[in-house]
């Protein structure tokens, strides 16, 4: 959620749970907007906060624009401080690995932590007693929990970052930029999961031929549909009894929410909790 809309943005989804202290608000509005004016972006965007054994991470994103297609989201990270910085880049490899490394576990809240392997530290150790640690790259570099916090904020965002279809479009540059014809979904569509995105480059053949297609119509159907999920039924579609709010909660990714008020240009989305997937989602529903 925007940070001009961070406000109205967790009352939207307090019904969920997802909120923040007086304390925690004004720490993450501040070091937004210090972010913003650093940084130097028009738009700053409160991603959501990972919960962790002795202290917390806040997160946060901003979008560049790049010469083709969807802009590059960019993250940042805060701690207590609420002092933002850049979360590193990582390779394919280093994600593989940090899976590898044990992506259930539960944060620490320290960044400098290693990562170390799941199984038990006497199974890795050699005759010699070679400690066990995460350095399972022989002398490479260590993996830390900053990469990781790196690898699960990308994995999250790629499998929720719901908004209501019609929102964003391809201009004539092939540039993917807000909709000025969007003026929010109806009160029947914005209860139902088919008119919901997901903001990231598509997967879908379908959407990659409408990215291709040189035909306005095509243009504000690229995106992947949260219908299209698996497994099915790892959306949940609440509409508030006043039918003046709509919310969207992952099941894949217990504590994303994703809001949106119909008949207005007003959506968002956060994530509150410990960075653990529901994968055995598929044997519950």
């Amino acid at each position: 959620m925007e940070l001009l809309d961070l406000e109205q943005g967790l009352k939207a989804c307090a019904s969920a749970g997802r909120v923040l202290n007086c304390q925690d608000f004004t720490g993450v509005q501040a070091g937004l907007t210090v972010l913003k004016s650093r940084e130097k972006y028009d738009l700053i965007f409160f991603w959501g906060k990972i919960l962790g054994q002795k202290s917390d991470y806040y997160l946060a994103y901003g979008l560049r624009d790049s010469e083709f297609e969807f802009p590059s989201k960019c993250f940042f990270y805060a701690g207590e401080d609420f002092e933002f910085h850049a979360l590193p880049q990582i390779t394919e490899e280093e994600a593989d690995k940090i899976i590898e490394l044990g992506a259930d576990r539960p944060f620490t809240g320290v960044t400098t932590e290693p990562l170390q392997l799941a199984a038990a530290a006497g199974e890795l150790e050699g005759e010699e007693g070679a400690p066990a640690d995460g350095d399972a790259q022989k002398g490479g570099k260590v993996l830390t929990e900053l990469e990781r916090l790196t690898q699960v904020v990308q994995e999250i965002d790629f499998d929720t970052a719901a908004v209501p279809k019609g929102s964003y479009a391809l201009n004539e540059a092939h540039v993917v930029v807000p909709s000025s014809d969007f003026k929010g979904l109806g009160l029947s569509q914005a209860a139902s999961l088919d008119s919901y995105v997901h903001f990231r480059p598509p997967i879908s053949v379908a959407c990659l031929r409408a990215m291709a297609h040189t035909d306005a119509q095509f243009y504000a159907n690229f995106l992947d549909q949260l219908k299209d999920d698996l497994p099915k039924g790892c959306w949940a579609v609440r509409q508030d009894p006043s039918v003046s709010l709509v919310t969207l909660r992952s099941l894949n990714w217990p504590g994303y929410v994703a809001y949106h008020t119909p008949c207005t240009t007003k959506f968002g989305g956060v994530y509150f909790g410990y960075a653990q997937k529901c994968r055995d989602l598929a044997f519950i529903l």
